[in-house]
């Protein structure tokens, strides 16, 4: 067996480590001395500790380490990499996002413009009524895809399918990032047997998004600065429209969406 110090050096992992790992029940040494309280490690112990540093390295959390190795099932290992490589794409697309917007402002910055320059063209109208078929709950922005996937689900088992397009309403007085309460939905036929309501808001200001969705909040705070401006007030919950995005197969710097918040004099 080998001593804590040497496993450590074989396995590049530290002894406080391996302490911690021993106290918190993730990975125990093979035996521990009742005279001395020493910890030892069997060789066979270096392949756990390997896949242990590597799911680290794929940016797992300890619980979630725990949860794979207490399966010890090689089809959950995968199903749990593969959900994690999935969570890694959309982080590197959010950043990537992140950087085209940081090169547009050094534009800016180059030309003495302002980075805090927003232009979109506010518009007003009668909003025509939709019918939707809807879920709503409390949820935070990383929700967003189990909610329509939990949509789309119940749509297919009410068997309606859309016939215009997605939606999100905000109904809460605050945005939360983590948990807000919020609608997905779909337009769907007026003659739909499933349950139905009706999105009929009146008259809107609204304007078009064009980009990622992580850059929503210029459109809002266009969209409130022209309200305060022209003296309306709000008088229902804003909610988003989206004409191009991800089902659309193109890049999130042609995203399309348009925002309505309901208004009145």
């Amino acid at each position: 067996m080998l001593t804590i110090g040497e496993f450590s050096k074989i396995s590049r992992v530290s002894a406080k480590t391996l302490r911690y790992y021993d106290e918190i029940g993730l990975f125990k040494p093979g035996y521990v001395s009742d005279f001395s309280s020493y910890r030892y490690y069997r060789v066979s112990q270096l392949r756990d500790i390997l896949l242990i540093s590597k799911l680290k390295q794929y940016q797992f959390t300890l619980p979630e380490i725990a949860r794979i190795l207490s399966k010890d099932d090689a089809a959950y290992l995968k199903e749990a990499i593969n959900q994690k490589r999935i969570e890694l794409q959309r982080q590197i697309r959010e950043q990537e996002s992140v950087l085209l917007q940081m090169e547009e402002d050094l534009k800016r910055i180059e030309r003495c413009d302002s980075i805090m320059e927003i232009n979109y063209l506010i518009k007003t109208v009668s909003f025509q009524p939709k019918t939707i078929f809807s879920l709503r709950r409390r949820m935070g922005v990383k929700d967003f895809p189990r909610a329509y996937g939990d949509l789309f689900a119940e749509m297919e088992r009410n068997k309606v399918k859309p016939c215009g397009l997605l939606l999100t309403v905000y109904h809460d007085s605050e945005f939360n990032h983590d948990a807000t309460d919020i609608e997905v939905g779909a337009e769907v036929p007026q003659d739909s047997a499933c349950t139905v309501r009706k999105l009929d808001p009146g008259l809107c200001c609204f304007a078009t998004h064009v980009g990622p969705y992580e850059n929503f909040n210029q459109c809002y705070t266009a969209l409130m600065e022209w309200i305060d401006r022209e003296g309306y007030t709000i008088s229902g919950p804003p909610f988003e429209l989206y004409i191009k995005g991800y089902d659309d197969n193109v890049a999130p710097e042609e995203f399309v969406t348009e925002v309505y918040f309901p208004i009145k004099k």
